[in-house]
């Protein structure tokens, strides 16, 4: 495998002076499916929006197919952001829009301005759309308004979206923090099949151990911005769990 993304020694500190990553150092392989955990503001929302550059970076480097790309501006930061395929928690669709529309909205990065604005996609987009929606198993449901789908449906047409750009990286922040424990492991199951049977590379952020043994192959644990933990998630016993979750810390499963 050779290395798509290296994290090199990168700080984050916020105008309130809050420094939410601390000389973070780690590659990444293309083909891996890294789960990055830890508690909430331990700091992993903010490295993924470090790496698709939604947030800059105060000191360190990121190197991308071996490019830096800490410093990049407009065209070069867009052609960059178009490699990044995000998915949020919260979907962040267009709930008054049709599952297609918001499917060719994640061309928006590539598609010309004057185009996008004007909604004038062509009929390979709209076939690319299709299969990109039956990729997670919900095709049938491109006409329907998106606020008419359960939140499991509005986060898969959310990954049909990020399919969009052909990234090669896909980077979920916490895909399924806002669904129910069977939902979640559909939700799951595709990310899992996007990165087995189309090579994409994910970086997911997570909270249940239990989802992280199942469909990760490796993690990287974050602690007050600093990594406590990077190796097979297998390695995970009770003992380092409390380390990385505190004491008072107790596993939830999601069968």
């Amino acid at each position: 495998m050779s290395t798509l993304l290296s994290i090199q020694h990168i700080v984050k500190t916020y105008p309130n002076g809050h420094t939410a990553l601390k000389d973070i150092s780690f590659d990444v392989q293309e083909g891996e499916f890294i789960a990055i955990i830890g508690l909430s503001g331990s700091g992993k929302s903010t490295l993924l929006r470090c790496i698709n550059r939604m947030h800059d970076i105060t000191s360190g480097t990121i190197l991308f197919r071996g490019k830096d790309i800490t410093g990049l501006q407009g065209e070069e930061l867009r052609k960059h952001r178009k490699e990044c395929g995000m998915i949020f928690q919260h979907f962040n669709l267009v709930k008054r829009r049709s599952v297609m529309d918001n499917v060719l909205s994640g061309m928006l990065g590539s598609a010309s301005i004057w185009r996008s604005m004007l909604g004038q996609f062509t009929e390979e987009d709209k076939a690319r759309a299709l299969s990109n929606l039956e990729i997670v198993g919900i095709a049938e449901k491109a006409p329907v308004r998106a606020d008419a789908l359960s939140g499991g449906q509005q986060q898969r047409v959310a990954i049909a979206r990020a399919l969009m750009q052909d990234p090669s990286i896909i980077l979920a922040d916490e895909p399924v923090a806002s669904l129910d424990p069977a939902t979640s492991h559909s939700v799951m199951n595709y990310l899992e099949a996007i990165n087995k049977k189309l090579g994409k590379t994910v970086l997911c952020n997570l909270h249940f151990m239990s989802l992280v043994r199942r469909y990760a192959t490796r993690a990287i644990a974050l602690k007050d911005g600093i990594i406590v933990f990077d190796g097979d998630p297998q390695e995970i016993t009770d003992a380092r769990f409390k380390e990385i979750y505190g004491e008072d810390a107790v596993e939830v499963e999601i069968r």
